[in-house]
């Protein structure tokens, strides 16, 4: 089996991120696909972009300087106000240039639409996918628009394409992903999981990223109740504490969990339940060889350049 190699945000350890240059650059690599991040405009488009602001690390005005905060929500603004942005390089002083040290600047890179993205991928010269995160907000529901209107909008854009066939829809905000199988059973959605281990007894491990303390009480409490507003009803609690067992039962067709959360176990009891697996954000080649050995479906890595192309029973691994 020929594990997947999608670029997350187009690659974007090498490209600027969510841009048209990052998805081009990762068709030029040879990747099979592109994880991104959608989110609905005021006047119905479909942009791309991660944050529900307006990043200033990474943002420039009309003008070219970079942004201040506070800085515009991206539910706020039009298809015709992305143009005047550029995203094309970080500020040089920024954290997040100092973390993206092989990003190579494009500058005159705005923020595309979800159907620009669709087009580029249509003219790759092998069948290039598209996971597609609902970007949405579930402790703070003002900050974006409704899971279910992104979720309609997306499916729509989808369907008028003709790229169901290609697209995988993704999301930690359940809610989106429930409305995208009811409308749209035909494009299937991989169910993305926060780190299992900030949902267990003591300090999750800093290398998992875990939210302030209060945060992490209040998602716990939510889970352990069964009232995560992620969940959409399908807390794991209510299904012997099985997160696999949960996606199942919402319809998920696969689980799309942090690298670490792969394991052994969690993939035979995922492919007992019939779900498909993806990773995310793997950036380091043993890494991505051990999930490769473990015969799941997708890695989603920052870094498609270094990718290993081999098969669990070939340790010949090439680049």
């Amino acid at each position: 089996m020929s594990v997947l190699c999608i670029a997350h945000r187009g690659g974007a350890a090498l490209a600027p991120e969510n841009t048209l240059a990052a998805f081009a650059d990762a068709i030029a690599r040879g990747a099979d696909g592109a994880e991104l991040d959608a989110q609905l405009l005021a006047d119905g488009h479909v942009a791309v972009h991660h944050d529900y602001h307006l990043n200033p690390a990474m943002t420039r005005d009309a003008e070219g300087e970079w942004l201040r905060t506070p800085t515009p929500r991206i539910k706020d603004l039009t298809a015709e106000d992305l143009a005047r942005y550029d995203l094309g390089r970080p500020d040089p002083k920024s954290d997040y240039a100092r973390a993206h040290p092989l990003l190579k600047p494009v500058d005159g890179a705005h923020i595309p639409l979800l159907d620009d993205v669709i087009a580029l991928a249509k003219t790759a010269s092998k069948p290039f996918r598209l996971f597609i995160e609902l970007k949405t907000s579930f402790s703070d529901r003002a900050l974006t628009a409704s899971p279910q209107e992104l979720a309609e909008a997306v499916v729509r854009l989808v369907r008028d394409a003709n790229f169901a066939d290609r697209a995988t829809i993704v999301g930690f905000d359940w809610p989106g992903l429930l409305h995208a199988r009811l409308i749209a059973p035909e494009i299937p959605c991989w169910f993305t999981t926060l780190a299992q281990c900030w949902f267990e007894p003591g300090v999750p491990p800093a290398e998992t990223d875990p939210p302030p303390k209060v945060h992490l009480a209040l998602l716990r409490y939510w889970a352990e109740s069964g009232t995560s507003p992620w969940a959409g009803g399908f807390d794991a609690v209510k299904y012997d504490g099985s997160i696999l067992k949960a996606i199942q039962a919402a319809g998920g067709a696969g689980w799309f969990p942090p690298h670490y959360d792969v394991t052994a176990e969690r993939v035979a009891e995922a492919r007992a339940l019939g779900l498909k697996i993806g990773a995310w954000t793997v950036d380091d080649p043993a890494e991505m060889r051990r999930l490769i050995d473990l015969s799941i479906d997708a890695i989603c890595t920052d870094r498609p350049d270094l990718f290993p192309r081999y098969s669990p029973s070939n340790s010949a691994v090439e680049r």
